[in-house]
């Protein structure tokens, strides 16, 4: 885990707001719900790991059918 996931988690237990995130809107809050953000991180994460893996296996289906088969 790097030290930045460490630090929020300890910022979250410290202050007890499981809310607590990244201010990416530099709006000067790490408060998600002052922010309007509802989507996890950890959900978001996975949406691109899942998006990242299907585009792999296209790429890997077209290199198996040949141009010449067109």
């Amino acid at each position: 885990m790097s030290t930045k996931k460490k630090k929020k988690k300890k910022k979250k237990k410290k202050e007890n707001n499981p809310f607590c995130g990244v201010d990416c809107n530099d709006d000067g809050t790490n408060d998600m719900r002052k922010q309007n953000v509802f989507e996890t991180l950890i959900g978001k994460q996975q949406q691109i790991l899942l998006a990242t893996q299907v585009v792999k296996m296209i790429l890997k289906i077209d290199d198996v059918i040949s141009p010449s088969e067109y």
